[in-house]
């Protein structure tokens, strides 16, 4: 995609987006809010495309290929992210519609990982795909939006009351939709488990993970004084309410418990 491509499709969905929010904040009409809702889950249902033309990818190599042949029969579009975006360890299913499914692996996930756990990685990607976990995220998404922007609304209106309702119910579905999104990701890691028929092989690939991630935030970690060890607890508690992943050894825990079964 050229570059007065990409600025177009950029500045269509800023301005789509623009009049979704001020639909919402200044619309009387159940009408205008009906038409400002559809705009928003239009524009977060693309994200797939979005995700296909303005991510840095590459098609897989051979070896590539091989390492995520669990998906090759599935209806879904397998790429390499690279740039910026593909310097960490990490996959990404995307996409609404069938034709725009897209799974990204990172560049770096091949590099620092063995074959059968960037295999692990494909099966729990496709296992977002194949049940439309996007949809979910869709819902999720437009759900916390619409009554945020109608919040601020009340804020410039002086209306306190309905502002105060507005922002917890926008808080609520925050810490609610985490927590969806959580369970989420332990059927990826059933799916995975499933698909490949190997709940061990799921579960060292999350240990790897894990191992990988340890060693590169050891080294920022620092001693601290009480008030900034008491400022980071804080932080890390709100961080695991509102995270849409789970901590992995909660994930690695959880498919253990598939082995026993």
């Amino acid at each position: 995609m050229d570059a007065i491509t990409r600025i177009t499709v950029i500045g269509f969905s800023v301005l789509v987006l623009f009049v979704a929010g001020a639909l919402l904040i200044f619309g009387e009409s159940l009408l205008e809010l009906v038409v400002a809702v559809l705009l928003l889950a239009g524009t977060v249902a693309m994200s797939g495309t979005f995700i296909r033309n303005h991510v840095a990818t590459r098609p897989l190599n051979e070896r590539e290929r091989a390492a995520c042949e669990i998906g090759a029969d599935q209806d879904v579009t397998f790429r390499v992210a690279t740039g910026e975006f593909g310097q960490t360890i990490n996959g990404l299913a995307a996409g609404v519609f069938p034709a725009y499914k897209i799974i990204l692996i990172n560049e770096h996930s091949f590099e620092a990982l063995d074959d059968e756990y960037i295999a692990m990685i494909a099966a729990h990607e496709l296992g977002h795909v194949d049940e439309n976990h996007a949809v979910v995220s869709l819902v999720g998404a437009v759900v916390l939006t619409a009554p945020s922007l109608p919040s601020v609304r009340y804020f410039v209106q002086h209306h306190w009351m309905l502002f105060l309702v507005a922002g917890s119910a926008v808080l609520v579905g925050r810490v609610v939709f985490s927590w969806i999104r959580r369970q989420l990701e332990y059927r990826a890691d059933r799916y995975a488990a499933n698909l490949l028929e190997d709940p061990h092989q799921v579960a060292n690939g999350l240990r790897a993970l894990r191992d990988i991630r340890m060693t590169g935030t050891a080294d920022e970690q620092s001693p601290a004084r009480p008030y900034e060890r008491a400022v980071r607890r804080i932080c890390h508690c709100w961080t695991r309410i509102v995270s849409t992943h789970p901590p992995i050894d909660d994930r690695i825990s959880h498919v253990e418990r598939l082995m026993e079964r």
